[in-house]
C-alpha cells in the first residue's frame, strides 16, 4: 500500500487525513462520501480514484471491499487496493476508439458492415443500408440474400473466399439497378476477412457509391472519343499523361506509346519548314512556366512517320492550388483552313492582278520580245515572239505572272488581238514571225475574220505569220480547233504544234490537222548527248514530220553538241538560249 502511494514504507505516521491528502483534488469529495456513507452503514467503500504522488504523476486506484469486523468494541473495515492505471488507459483507448468509429460509420459516406460466418448482418451503418435500399433496423440479423437478393449471386463466392480462405477482394465493382431509379447505380465494394484470435468470424465490407464518377467518367470517355480534336494533357515537366482517339489518329502515336514521354520532343520539335524548333522557343512552354493561356492558329506537328502537318491549337494550364501542375491542349489540323486562307490570298492576289492588267492593256505597258528560230537546212529563219508586260515602276514581267489570270478572268483575249495585231504589223515589214495563241482565242472562230482584217488592213503576207498552239489546247475541244486550223490555212498562215510528242493525240492531229511544224519538246532535246531515248524520240519525231510533209523545230538548245546532233538528225530548225535568249525586238 506504501507503494500504491509512491511512498517507502515507514516514511510516514499513515493517517485517513494523509491518505485522502494523496487523493486527486477532483476526487476526494466522492471518496470522503463514500467512507462517510460506509461509517453510516457499516459496509466497506469501493471507490475508484485517482492519487498524484510525489513527482506530479496520476495513479488510478481502485478499492475492493472485503470485510468487516468489531474489535475492541470498533468496527474495523477491512479491503484491498489495485493500481488500475493501465488498465483505465486502455479503457478509455478503447472508448474513444469505439466512440470515434461509431462517428466515422455513421457520418462518412462510405458503407460499412460486419457479416457473420452465416452471412448474416451483425453491423451496419446508415450509409451502407440506404445503398442496399432498406431501413438500418431491418438489415440487421438478416442475410446478404434476404436484404440484396438481386446481387447476391454477385457476391456469394467474394464472401465464401473470405470466410473459407481468408482472401480479401478490393475494389470489385457492384452493377445495380434499383426499383424507382432512371438507370443502374455503380458500387466500389471491399471484403476483408475478420479475425480473432486467427479465427475467421465474419467479414468487414467497405462501399463506395461511384455512381456519379462513373458517370462522369463515361460521360469524359464519350466526349474525348467523338471529339474531333485532338487532346492531351501534359504534366508540369512536358510529359504526356493522356491523350484522346482523335489525337492518336491525327499523330499516328498510340496514347502508350507517348505516355511519359516529352511531347515537345515526339511532335513538336521541328517547325512546317523541317528546321529545329528549341523548346524554350515553344509556346506551349510558357503555359508552364507563366502559367497562362496560349491560342496559337498556326504551327506545326510532327507525326510518327516523320511527316510535318499544320496545326491549330489552344492551350491551358492546369492548376494545383496557386501552381501549375500540367497542361492541357486542344489542337486540330489546319490543313484545309490554312489551303484556304492560301486561296483567298490567291484569290485577291488575282484580283490585284486583273487591275494591273487591265491598266497594262489602257496604258500600252504590253511588250513583245523576240527570240529567234534558226534555220539548219537552207530554210527561211524565223522568230517567236514572247509576251511581256511593263510594270508601273518599268520593271519587265514574265507572262507566267499575268497570264493565267488574264485567262481566267476573260482578258486574254484582248491580248490575244494585241499580240495578233503586232505581229502582222512585223509581218507587213517582211519578217516571219511566229505568235502564240491561248485556248480561248482558238476556240473563238470568231478571231478568223480578225485575223484576215489585219492581214488585209497592214498588207502582209499571211505566209509569213505562223500562230503556235499546244497539243493540250486542242484536246480541249478538237472539233473547235480543227475548224480553227482550217480556218487559218484558209487564210495562208500556218500552224505550229507546240510541245509535240508529249500527249497522247499527236499522230492523230497530224491526219486531220493542216499542221505546218511541229516544236520538238524542250525535254526531248535539254539531255539530247547523252539520253538515247531522246535520240530515238528525236529521230522518230522527224521522220514522221516529214512523212506529213511538217518541218520540225527543237526547242531548247543550249550547246553546240546537241545542235550538231539536230542537225545530223535532220532537224529544220532550232531555237534556245545557246542560239539566242528573248530580247526586245528592237534589240534582236
Amino acid at each position: 500500500m506504501w507503494r500504491l502511494l509512491g511512498l517507502e514504507p515507514g516514511s510516514v505516521t499513515p493517517s485517513p487525513e494523509f491518505v485522502l491528502g494523496r487523493v486527486h483534488p477532483d476526487d476526494r469529495e466522492q471518496v470522503e462520501q463514500q467512507l462517510d456513507l460506509a461509517k453510516r452503514e457499516g459496509k466497506p467503500p469501493a471507490p475508484t480514484y485517482r492519487t498524484i504522488w510525489d513527482d506530479g504523476s496520476v495513479h488510478v486506484l481502485r478499492s475492493y471491499p472485503t470485510a468487516t469486523e468489531e474489535h475492541e468494541g470498533r468496527t474495523r473495515m477491512i479491503g484491498a487496493v489495485q493500481d488500475i492505471t493501465e488498465l483505465s488507459d486502455s479503457e478509455r483507448l478503447a472508448t474513444e476508439t469505439l466512440i470515434l468509429m461509431e462517428t466515422l460509420s455513421a457520418a462518412a459516406p462510405v458503407g460499412f458492415a460486419f457479416v457473420d460466418r452465416d452471412f448474416r448482418i451483425v453491423r451496419i451503418n446508415e450509409t451502407l443500408a440506404e445503398i442496399n435500399g432498406s431501413p438500418r433496423c431491418e438489415q440487421i440479423g438478416r442475410t446478404v440474400a434476404e436484404v440484396v437478393p438481386d446481387v447476391w449471386s454477385q457476391m456469394e463466392s467474394v464472401y465464401r473466399r473470405a470466410l473459407e480462405d481468408g482472401e480479401a477482394t478490393t475494389n470489385l465493382e457492384v452493377e445495380r439497378l434499383r426499383s424507382g431509379e432512371r438507370g443502374p447505380r455503380y458500387w466500389l465494394a471491399s471484403y476483408y476477412p475478420v479475425r480473432t484470435d486467427e479465427v475467421i468470424i465474419g467479414v468487414g465490407v467497405v462501399v463506395t457509391d461511384i455512381t456519379e464518377r462513373y458517370e462522369a467518367q463515361r460521360f469524359r470517355e464519350a466526349v474525348m472519343d467523338t471529339m474531333v480534336e485532338g487532346l492531351y494533357a501534359l504534366d508540369k515537366e512536358g510529359h504526356v499523361t493522356f491523350m484522346n482517339s482523335a489525337a492518336s489518329k491525327l499523330l499516328g502515336w498510340t496514347e502508350d506509346e507517348l505516355r511519359g514521354r516529352s511531347m515537345h520532343g515526339a511532335i513538336h520539335s521541328q517547325r512546317a519548314d523541317g528546321t529545329p524548333h528549341p523548346e524554350y522557343e515553344c509556346e506551349l512552354l510558357k503555359v508552364r512556366t507563366e502559367g497562362r493561356s496560349v491560342c496559337i492558329s498556326h504551327d506545326a506537328f510532327t507525326r510518327k512517320d516523320g511527316t510535318i502537318f499544320p496545326v491549330a491549337y489552344s492551350a491551358a494550364p492546369l492548376m494545383s492550388g496557386p501552381a501549375v501542375d500540367g497542361v492541357v491542349v486542344v489542337f486540330r489540323d489546319a490543313s484545309i483552313e490554312q489551303a484556304e486562307e492560301q486561296r483567298a490570298k490567291w484569290k485577291l492576289d488575282e484580283l490585284a492582278w486583273v487591275g494591273r492588267i487591265r491598266d497594262a492593256l489602257d496604258q500600252d505597258r504590253l511588250v513583245l520580245y523576240s527570240q529567234p528560230i534558226v534555220a539548219l537546212s537552207g530554210e527561211t529563219p524565223s522568230q517567236e515572239l514572247l509576251l511581256r508586260m511593263i510594270g508601273s515602276d518599268g520593271s519587265i514581267i514574265a507572262p507566267g505572272s499575268f497570264l493565267p489570270v488574264a485567262e481566267q478572268y476573260g482578258l486574254i483575249g484582248e491580248i490575244d488581238r494585241w499580240v495578233i495585231s503586232r505581229a502582222v504589223r512585223m509581218a507587213a515589214e517582211g519578217q516571219r514571225v511566229e505568235a502564240n495563241l491561248s485556248a480561248s482565242s482558238v476556240g473563238n472562230l470568231d478571231l478568223l475574220g480578225v485575223i484576215e482584217r489585219e492581214l488585209r488592213d497592214a498588207q502582209a503576207d499571211p505566209a509569213n505569220v505562223v500562230f503556235e498552239i499546244t497539243e493540250t489546247v486542242l484536246m480541249q475541244d478538237v472539233e473547235t480547233g480543227k475548224a480553227f486550223a482550217h480556218g487559218l490555212a484558209a487564210i495562208g498562215c500556218q500552224l505550229a504544234l507546240d510541245d509535240f510528242g508529249t500527249g497522247f493525240g499527236s499522230f492523230t492531229y497530224l491526219k486531220t490537222i493542216p499542221v505546218s511544224y511541229l516544236k520538238i519538246d524542250i525535254d526531248f532535246v535539254r539531255d539530247l548527248e547523252a539520253n538515247p531515248a531522246n535520240q530515238i524520240l528525236v529521230k522518230a519525231i522527224v521522220g514522221l514530220a516529214r512523212g506529213f510533209g511538217c518541218r520540225t523545230i527543237a526547242e531548247g538548245v543550249e550547246d553546240p553538241e546537241t545542235l550538231a546532233l539536230l542537225r545530223e538528225y535532220g532537224v529544220d530548225f532550232a531555237q534556245g538560249f545557246y542560239l539566242g535568249r528573248p530580247g526586245p525586238i528592237a534589240a534582236v
